[in-house]
Formats: C-alpha cells, structure tokens, sequence
C-alpha cells in the first residue's frame, strides 16, 4: 500500500453508499468522479487517497471522520422512515432526495436541542394538532386553531406572500415548514412525524401554489400521525375519481378544505359558468392551484368525473412540457435562498438561542447548515430585514 492512501474502514464506505442511494457502478465511472476503484475501496483490496476520501465525503455527504469509524452509527433508513402511495417511490429515491430526508432529521434534532431550555412551551404550542383525528370534520377546527379568518388569507398579496404567511403562522402553533429545491418536480414533498417536534419538507422548485397545497396535504399525515413522502403526478390527482379511500385522497379532502372552506366556496361559485377562467380567478382569490379548485367542484359536483380527469391530463400535460417555475426567493444570492429554505420562524429561533449565549456560533452555524464563516452575514440580512419580529 503506497504511503499517500488512505486505511479507511470498508464496512462503513459500502454503508454510507447505500444510504446515499448510489450504485458501485454509479460511483465507479473513470472520469466523471475519479472512483474507479470504488469496489476495491469497499472490499478493502485498496484504499482512496486523502484527495479521493474528501472527494467521497463530500459525494455521499458524510464527515471525514465516519469512514474511520469501527462500525456504522445507527440512523433511521428513510425506507422505514416514510410511507409513500407505492413502495417503488420510497426504495428509487435519488441520492439528492435521501440527503435532504437527512437534513430534515437534523433541522428536527436541532428543534429539540433549541427548545431544550423551554420544553413545555413547544409542547403547549403543538398540543392543539393532538385533538385533530377526524380529517373529515377537522379542517374547520384547524381554522379555528390557528386563529386564521378567510379575509384575512384573502388579502395576502400573491401567493409568494401566502405561502411565507402560512409558513409563519404554523410554526407560531409548532410546526415549522422547511424548503429545498428537490430537483425532481414528482415529489412534492414529505414530513416527519414526532409527538412534539414535527415537522414539513417541501419541493421549492414547484409553483407557490403547489407548495402552500403540499404543506396541508403534509399536515393532514402529522395528524394521521404519519411520515410520508407524496409524489405530486397525475396518478396522484386521479385518486380523487379512482380510490376514494386511499390515504392520500384523505389529505386531499383535508388540504382542499382548510383552504378553499365548502360554506364559502359554494357561496362564491353560485353563477359562475365553470371556465378556465374561472377556475384561475378562483384560485387566485383563495391563493391554491387550479387542481384544488378543480378537486372543490367535483367535491360540490359541479363538474362530473370526465371532465375532472381531462382538465387534471391536459394540465398534468403541459406542466411536463414547460420548466418548473423558477425559484425566485433566492434572487441568485446563496444567503437569501438559504435564509428563504430555513424561514424566519426557525432562523428566528436559532438567533434568539445565539444571542442569549446558549449556543456558540459554530453550533448556531451548525444549526443553520452553514459554515462558521457564512454565519454572520446570514445574521446581519435576517436582523437588517426586521425579520426577527416573528412570534414564537
């Protein structure tokens, strides 16, 4: 063995491949990684240099320190982790999308950490989503929970100011709403499930409107108690008409209720001739996509099953055919959009610990998922936007 390799323990190289979803041969490619002796690295005929171990914590995002390591560490698998409508959407998740379920478990282990001093108050905070088990009468009750009137949601300007009022206003009750761009427009998003830290991922790659409907949808599994990943494709829309009791067309009903309420949806409708039109003036007025209002008609059957599935294959259609919509919170600045991923709840909470001396800035960076380094310009934009002022 040349003296510049590297004795790394073989065990947990192959453990942190698989858990990153890589094949050998994906990772083996001469030329498009510099791993073409990844098998040998993992029988232990050979060993990576100290260039190549960086190269392949940094690809399976794992610590240097791990490949050191006597034996894998426990870590909960995201197969047993999150239900999802099919098995195969669950076992061919892309190496990006089992990061990002490693990085929600992290943001739910710093939650913990951040509300060590505080416990009960979390707790009270989150109580109220204990009493919601019936999704087919709890939208209304959820309202009142969170203390949200309809003229209220109606005045938002926009979707984009919807969906960061949404945010807001669940973390103020103890769920708070994460955001990454997924690269995969099919998944929509996920959530995890815990008795007191709960929490949702969405896909920031996907329309406003898709997200705001995502992060109810996600809300109706907390309430099941459920982790899930959902895979937002026309399939999916299609369990309304198809499998009216399957899971997800539960979450659905629970999502397209709390936005779009049937007492208030029915009142407004009353005249309207069923248009494109239409459809959008609505979904506009309430800040939802055309599905959610598509879902409200058939629900009121205003439009029978035919008509529901073609406008969901027509738009299905040519949302396939076009990009997905650009993230624009970000406005190509890497702090803005990892401030807009965090939001101002969490990012709020993080500072507030820092501020006070409970944590350390290395911790605090921790927290946020950024080096030391990019720590105090994350702080000094959150502070300078008077962004602190969320409640907690």
């Amino acid at each position: 063995m040349a003296g510049n390799h590297i004795p790394i323990n073989p065990v947990i190289l192959k453990w942190a491949r698989e858990r990153a979803g890589y094949t050998v041969e994906q990772l083996s490619v001469t030329g498009k990684s510099g791993f073409a002796k990844f098998s040998e690295w993992e029988t232990g005929v050979s060993y990576p240099t100290y260039s190549q171990l960086e190269l392949i914590a940094e690809t399976l995002h794992r610590p240097i320190a791990l490949f050191f390591f006597p034996a894998p560490p426990i870590e909960e698998r995201i197969e047993k982790s999150l239900r999802a409508m099919s098995e195969e959407d669950v076992e061919t998740l892309s190496p990006g999308i089992r990061q990002l379920f490693r990085k929600a478990k992290a943001f739910q282990i710093s939650l913990r950490e951040l509300w060590a001093n505080d416990t009960s108050t979390q707790e009270n905070r989150i109580s109220w989503i204990q009493t919601l088990r019936d999704t087919t009468v709890s939208a209304a009750k959820a309202r009142e929970f969170l203390n949200i009137r309809l003229d209220t949601q109606q005045s938002w300007q926009g979707s984009d100011d919807a969906l960061k009022k949404w945010r807001d206003l669940l973390a103020e009750h103890g769920i708070y709403v994460f955001k990454d761009a997924f690269k995969n427009e099919r998944i929509a998003g996920f959530c995890i499930y815990d008795d007191v830290y709960p929490i949702i991922y969405i896909n920031n790659s996907l329309a406003k409107t898709r997200q705001i409907f995502t992060i109810f949808h996600e809300l109706a599994h907390l309430i099941f108690k459920q982790s899930y990943l959902d895979v937002f494709d026309q399939k999916f829309w299609r369990l309304e008409s198809q499998d009216p009791s399957h899971i997800e067309v539960k979450c659905n009903a629970f999502a397209a209720e709390f936005l779009v309420p049937s007492s208030d949806f029915s009142r407004r409708i009353r005249g309207f001739e069923i248009t494109d039109a239409t459809i959008k003036q609505f979904a506009d007025h309430y800040h939802v996509s055309r599905e959610v209002i598509l879902r409200r008609l058939f629900d009121h059957r205003m439009i029978d099953k035919t008509f529901y599935e073609q406008k969901v294959a027509d738009w299905q259609e040519a949302f396939s055919q076009r990009e997905t919509e650009g993230n624009a919170e970000g406005g190509g600045s890497y702090y803005n959009s990892k401030m807009a991923y965090l939001g101002d709840a969490y990012l709020s909470l993080v500072l507030k610990n820092y501020s006070q001396g409970r944590i350390g800035l290395e911790e605090a960076a921790s927290h946020l998922d950024v080096k030391a380094r990019s720590f105090p310009e994350i702080e000094e934009r959150f502070l300078s936007r008077g962004a602190s002022s969320v409640r907690f």
